[in-house]
């Protein structure tokens, strides 16, 4: 049974702390990957990864939840994030 993350502003905190691993880029961009259980290794085609990105950092704050490949099929790669394109939900 696949876990399938929602995102919105109220619940960044339960995103982060269900993620399998994070990565801060910057102050304003973070990538979240999901992965199946029993995955060992970030090329194995496993992940879903989402990418959040804050705008404006003083109020008001706007935050974009965007998935690579737009889906969330735990089906990608998270040593190839950089690479993909993400959208927003299509699930």
């Amino acid at each position: 049974m696949y876990r399938t993350p929602k995102a919105d502003q109220q619940n960044i905190a339960d995103l982060r702390s269900t993620a399998d691993i994070i990565e801060e880029v910057t102050d304003n961009v973070t990538y979240l990957g999901f992965c199946n259980p029993g995955t060992t290794d970030e090329a194995a085609p496993s992940w879903s990864i989402l990418k959040i990105e804050q705008f404006n950092l003083v109020q008001p704050i706007t935050t974009r939840f965007k998935w690579a490949t737009g889906l969330c099929a735990f089906n990608l790669q998270w040593s190839q994030r950089a690479g993909y394109v993400y959208q927003y939900k299509n699930f």
